[in-house]
């Protein structure tokens, strides 16, 4: 899981634009904010996601006795960077607050009992489909990163030139070199492959002159004081007005925004613990299945603690499928993995010297890993197959997950109501699509 910590705040990196040059390069010399260069500001966010996976791994060690490992969400920071950032309008800061206000309301909805409902108003086949279309979204993102994918005036993009010698053909190949490695070390069944593949690039990044390492003076201290002059929630501008639309505008996005982290945590805990049921079975517990809600609610509280260290929604992480599958039965293998996250916090300084070939390889795998999901929807029913593409489809396509997520929700709510089956529609749903309908109309 340790790559994730890195691969987080590289994710979080681009709701800052200064901190990249106009062909995409990371400026780390650059200053970003309150005199903090790009590269201190990368070394702080990777040290917060180690210390926000130590506190949220030890809290649900302990709360529910089970073994799992909670951190940084990779797929929440992609929607916090590019949606709620980039296209949205918001400050990092103020995404910050409206994860902080997220993890408050979703520990309401917990011990309310609401979430069961939120879960049972996403329909199945759309819940497989949006783990897919964040996959896509990943690896499409770790294509550009590698500069294996370029932007073209024409047909938008294309492969960019493989043979002309240039730092992105170098980057191209990199990458394409780093997913057959690491392909090939998941096909022997090798522990660790992702990560193995990944300092693999990182060593052959240095004779292609891809790799500069990069001193930064910085020590935990430091990386606190970042955290309190650039990385601090803004509550008064995540409530002041972003579009035309006035305070209605103002309190409909909060609110979109909000629901948004909140389904999103649920489908990743969700995945967690039904990916793990099978496998750990502790008899004066239950099984993982029932313990659903204990696992919520430490998801809540761990994200509020996240927010206030300056990272994104902390949810439970399916790799913790591995601790399982080696034999973990309690809380105990998530306090050893705890300890492990905070030893990382030594080595985050290199960080922002890792290339970005190396950084894409682990995007562009977990993305092609997370597509595993589409066996479960049936393509042959068009009331499943037209929502699901939508919404895998559209998250890449428009840099968008939540415009992925709201318009493969819409088209299955309209399916359903115009083809005689809306009393098989659940009011949930109903309300989520309303949503979601009210924040396209006050966006255009």
């Amino acid at each position: 899981m340790v790559y994730i910590v890195f691969l987080v705040p590289n994710t979080l990196m681009n709701a800052f634009p200064a901190a990249f040059s106009p062909g995409g390069m990371f400026l780390v010399n650059k200053i970003v904010s309150h005199g903090v260069t790009a590269g201190e500001l990368l070394t702080a966010l990777t040290v917060m996601c180690c210390i926000a996976a130590f506190f949220g791994t030890l809290i649900l060690a302990f709360y529910t006795n089970l073994p799992f490992a909670q951190g940084p969400s990779l797929a929440i920071a992609t929607f916090i960077s590019f949606s709620i950032c980039t296209k949205m309008g918001y400050s990092y800061n103020e995404a910050i607050a409206a994860v902080f206000l997220s993890g408050i309301v979703f520990f309401i909805l917990t011990v309310c009992g609401i979430e069961e409902k939120i879960q049972d108003g996403i329909p199945t086949n759309l819940k497989f489909a949006v783990t897919a279309g964040i996959g896509l979204f990943i690896a499409f993102m770790g294509m550009q990163k590698a500069h294996l994918i370029v932007g073209h005036s024409n047909q938008l993009v294309q492969l960019t030139s493989l043979t002309d010698g240039s730092y992105d053909a170098k980057s191209a190949l990199l990458c394409l070199f780093g997913v057959v490695f690491i392909a090939i070390l998941l096909m022997k069944h090798v522990h660790g492959a992702i990560f193995i593949g990944k300092l693999a690039c990182i060593a052959i990044a240095m004779p292609l002159g891809l790799f500069h390492l990069t001193k930064i003076n910085m020590n935990i201290s430091h990386a606190f004081e970042v955290l309190f002059t650039v990385l601090r929630p803004d509550f008064a501008g995540l409530f002041s007005p972003h579009n035309a639309w006035g305070i209605p505008g103002v309190i409909l996005s909060v609110v979109v925004i909000i629901a948004t982290l909140c389904i999103m945590d649920v489908f990743e805990s969700m995945g967690t613990v039904f990916a793990t049921d099978h496998i750990v079975e502790i008899s004066h517990e239950g099984t993982t299945a029932q313990n659903f809600s204990k696992v919520l609610r430490a998801d809540a509280v761990t994200t509020c603690v996240g927010s206030m260290l300056g990272v994104t929604t902390v949810s439970t992480y399916v790799e913790s499928a591995a601790m399982a599958i080696e034999g973990g039965r309690t809380g105990l293998s998530g306090v050893v993995a705890s300890i492990c996250f905070l030893l990382t916090i030594f080595i985050a300084p290199v960080a922002a010297s890792i290339p970005s070939a190396a950084t894409a390889t682990t995007l562009i795998m977990s993305g092609i890993l997370m597509m595993d999901v589409l066996k479960y929807i049936n393509f042959e029913k068009i009331e499943e197959a037209l929502p699901a593409f939508l919404a895998m489809a559209m998250m890449p396509l428009t840099y968008s997950l939540v415009t992925g997520i709201s318009l493969g929700l819409i088209s299955h709510t309209l399916i359903m109501l115009f083809s005689g089956k809306a009393k098989q529609v659940s009011p949930y749903t109903y309300g989520i699509t309303l949503v979601f309908l009210l924040q396209f109309i006050m966006a255009g």
